[in-house]
């Protein structure tokens, strides 16, 4: 099979399209055909060895991809509802050396869900990272409420552009921050305001938030605190190091000295949530923006805009056919 792989930490540059054995599944797993993989921050952080200190995830050579979209092709034993020929979608741990950027894929049952008929590969690819953690988090984390006003930094992004929606479906006030390029499509989802943050400070506005959800890892509990609530909560999706540190941290400091919040969002992705994300596609409430589309050997490109901090919505790899 063909495999996007990487065999040292660097650039996008040391990313390969390479042909593989198939891989088989063991008890409890299944075998799938991958139609689509949506790519995520997490996919270039790893090639590029920020993650090289955590023994969990284990080193070049090694393959990347974690959001799929295929058709089961072998069972590999266990009692389970799935089956043969089924359409399924899910996300495999970033941890072990095989990942979803690959025209077949192994699974465990618990890592995948049943694929709607009316909805294609392409935009359930794009759901279980992004839209979990954005749903997670105001949903789960933060208990977004009607009426609340919810500040989201990197709005544009994959996470960001998911939260827009998800909050204004909740009956939030919600307001957007991005790039001037950007402030258009941020409002066009459903942003009530946007603050282009090259012109404007959002930490020194007069008005106040319930919620300050930061999906681009732009920010600090400290530097959201002059525009929180009394109550407000602050939640970080712990992009880097630094982030995750800082985050927890406050997340104590925060429950000493004041009613506020900060809470680090630690997505628990899980069949249950990826089906209420399904659920919101199909209602209407949500709408994937897919920038593009692009085959296994243009992987390397897509994670170099990426990079950039400036990508709108989802890239999603049409992994069946690609080369």
């Amino acid at each position: 099979m063909r495999a996007l792989r990487f065999d040292r930490y660097g650039g996008p540059e040391v990313l390969r399209v390479e042909t593989m054995p198939e891989l088989t599944p063991g008890a409890g797993e299944a075998k799938v055909r991958v139609q689509a993989v949506g790519l995520n921050p997490l996919d270039w952080k790893l090639r590029a060895g920020h993650m090289r200190y955590l023994p969990v995830f284990r080193p070049p050579p090694r393959g990347l991809g974690c959001d799929f979209a295929g058709e089961i092709v072998a069972i590999g034993g266990g009692a389970t509802e799935r089956h043969v020929g089924e359409r399924v979608f899910g996300s495999l741990l970033p941890f072990p050396r095989d990942g979803a950027l690959a025209e077949f894929a192994v699974a465990g049952y618990g890592r995948m869900s049943a694929a709607p008929a009316e909805l294609d590969d392409v935009t359930l690819a794009t759901l279980p990272v992004a839209g979990g953690t954005a749903l997670q988090a105001l949903t789960d984390d933060a208990s977004v409420e009607p009426g609340e006003r919810v500040l989201i930094i990197g709005a544009a992004g994959g996470v960001g552009h998911f939260a827009v929606q998800i909050a204004k479906h909740l009956g939030a006030h919600v307001v957007g921050v991005c790039s001037t390029s950007h402030v258009d499509f941020v409002r066009s989802i459903g942003a009530d305001e946007v603050i282009d943050y090259t012109r404007s400070d959002f930490t020194r506005r007069a008005d106040r938030f319930d919620v300050v959800f930061d999906a681009a890892g732009a920010s600090t509990f400290a530097a959201a605190a002059p525009v929180l609530t009394e109550r407000g909560r602050y939640l970080n999706t712990l992009g880097t190091a630094s982030a995750a540190v800082n985050t927890i941290a406050s997340a104590v400091l925060a429950r000493v000295v004041s009613r506020r919040r900060a809470i680090p969002v630690a997505l628990k992705g899980r069949p249950q949530l990826w089906q209420r994300l399904v659920d919101l596609v199909q209602r209407g409430a949500m709408h994937p923006h897919v920038s593009r589309v692009v085959p296994l050997e243009e992987v390397a490109e897509a994670q170099r805009a990426m990079q950039s901090g400036h990508a709108r919505g989802k890239i999603v790899v049409r992994v069946a056919g690609s080369g």
